[in-house]
């Protein structure tokens, strides 16, 4: 199938982590990502049931199968870390961010500005390997707002 590429602006709600976790939980409500095992067959038995809370998700990740293919979404990341690895979400640095935006805190007005989705637009060159993404907070006179969300997974 290949690879897909994602991006989710949210609501800040109180730190990246909780942000990241907020929209994970949303899309998890939805049921609006792939999942590679489902089929139209109603005796096929899935190796990895269709997840519907994030810890049903965390149990789907334990399995080596969910690494084969992914969800094609933000629900394929696991942290918010500086490290670039697998299931990591990595948030723009103090430099990347006055690159980008000439600014630490950029408003929503800056990412209007900035933003375009793609492989062209100026945050593609900033994502990291597969199986991993991005993150920057958005602020309002120094207060977090936003947060916004991009990676590149699934297989």
């Amino acid at each position: 199938m290949g690879a897909s590429g994602w991006h989710y602006r949210a609501p800040y709600v109180g730190s990246v982590k909780a942000t990241h976790r907020f929209v994970q939980a949303q899309l998890l409500s939805t049921g609006d990502y792939l999942w590679p095992w489902e089929t139209f067959d109603p005796e096929y038995v899935a190796p990895v049931p269709r997840p519907r809370s994030l810890p049903d998700l965390e149990a789907a990740k334990d399995s080596e199968n969910f690494w084969d293919a992914g969800t094609h979404t933000i629900l394929d990341t696991h942290e918010i870390s500086e490290a670039d690895s697998v299931g990591t979400i990595r948030p723009l640095s103090p430099a990347e961010l006055i690159e980008v935006f000439g600014t630490h805190q950029p408003s929503a007005a800056d990412f209007d500005r900035v933003f375009r989705p793609g492989p062209s637009g100026s945050l593609a060159d900033l994502m990291g390997e597969r199986w991993t993404g991005r993150s920057l907070v958005l602020y309002h006179n120094g207060t977090p707002t936003e947060v916004f969300f991009w990676g590149f997974s699934g297989d």
